[in-house]
């Protein structure tokens, strides 16, 4: 089998699994979007945790910051901009680690640097699904 034959696959076979687990009543308000991408963050209903959720090639990427408080939608607006302007910029689909990586460095220089906020790498959970088994960092 090729390459692209696999990664078509993978293509499809991801792309069900990252819906499948969405909870829409999971957070307080609705996402905010940006206008780079595809990933948006939002408050959950837990006050002390923030939520993203988008992809980056074909890998659906949930990423929760816990103990971090409620940010406001300027803040929810910059995160989901960087992690957008990420997964244009990251094109080696096949490194899944490197990606889950880029994802959490993002995310802790984003609350560390612009927002102000004192979170470590361990607050950061960041998942993904590859052909059904769940990756996390």
């Amino acid at each position: 089998m090729s390459i692209r034959s696999m990664m078509l696959m993978l293509a499809v076979g991801v792309a069900g699994v990252g819906t499948a687990n969405a909870d829409p009543g999971a957070t307080a308000q609705a996402p905010q979007t940006s206008s780079g991408g595809g990933f948006q963050c939002a408050n959950k209903l837990d006050i002390q945790v923030v939520s993203c959720v988008g992809s980056i090639a074909v890998l659906p990427i949930n990423v929760d910051i816990k103990d971090v408080g409620v940010l406001n939608d300027n803040d929810l607006d910059v995160l989901s901009d960087d992690l957008n302007d990420l997964s244009i910029k990251d094109i080696n689909i096949l490194d899944h680690a490197k990606i889950l990586d880029d994802v959490q460095v993002t995310v802790l220089q984003d609350f560390l640097d612009k927002f102000l906020v004192n979170v470590s790498k361990n607050s950061i959970d960041v998942c993904t699904a590859l052909l059904g088994i769940q990756l996390c960092k």
